[in-house]
């Protein structure tokens, strides 16, 4: 029973620290290169630092099961989007002559949409997994 718990706590503290990790990300996501101005402008929230990212997919990797491991796994495809989009955004902003026909920014706000989704189930399944939301039916 011992090893059980131990195993249990770990595996908790993995998914904790995996939900903290996606919820700054997802705050990142919300708030980076934002269409439309507010009044008054909000800031955007910094990405977490990378070393806490690492840390995160390490716990993971190491006590995720498959299905949190293959949730993850598509959430962070998105991100990694979403940080290419916005550094593209960046470069042309900053170098107009290196502008495309396409807009960045409307890919961008898909990749917001993308992200929030990818996030929204990564929780769900977590939650499952932790034996706080009931298990989908099999059909």
């Amino acid at each position: 029973m011992p090893r059980e718990a131990r195993e249990q706590e770990r595996l908790e503290n993995a998914y904790i620290q995996l939900l903290h990790t996606a919820e700054l990300v997802g705050q990142w996501a919300e708030s980076v290169l934002l269409m439309w101005d507010t009044d008054p402008p909000q800031p955007e929230r910094p990405l977490p630092p990378l070393e806490e990212q690492v840390q995160t997919q390490a716990l993971v990797a190491a006590f995720g099961s498959e299905a949190v491991r293959k949730y993850t796994r598509a959430w962070l495809t998105v991100v990694r989007a979403m940080q290419r989009t916005v550094q593209r955004i960046q470069c042309e902003e900053a170098d107009p002559t290196r502008r495309s026909e396409e807009n960045p920014r409307i890919f961008l706000e898909k990749l917001r949409e993308q992200e929030r989704e990818t996030r929204e189930a990564l929780e769900e399944r977590v939650a499952i997994e932790l034996g706080h939301r009931p298990k989908p039916k099999e059909r």
